[in-house]
């Protein structure tokens, strides 16, 4: 869950506007958001990734499913 929250954070609308806001890009979201969605989908994909060698790699898995 808190991957997921941190990748919806990464272009949450709101977010990105309150950062251009502080930096003075008023005006420019929609290209700090097309900026942001290459390293959002990156860091989701290492992420699953990850989270796969850790379970069928270490076989770290829950108890019941065996």
């Amino acid at each position: 869950q808190a991957v997921g929250a941190a990748a919806g954070n990464m272009i949450a609308i709101h977010n990105v506007v309150a950062a251009s806001a502080t930096v003075g890009l008023l005006g420019r979201e929609g290209a700090t958001l097309r900026k942001t969605v290459i390293p959002t989908f990156y860091y989701l994909v290492m992420t699953g990734i990850i989270g796969l060698v850790i379970i069928y790699g270490f076989e770290f898995s829950d108890v019941l499913m065996k």
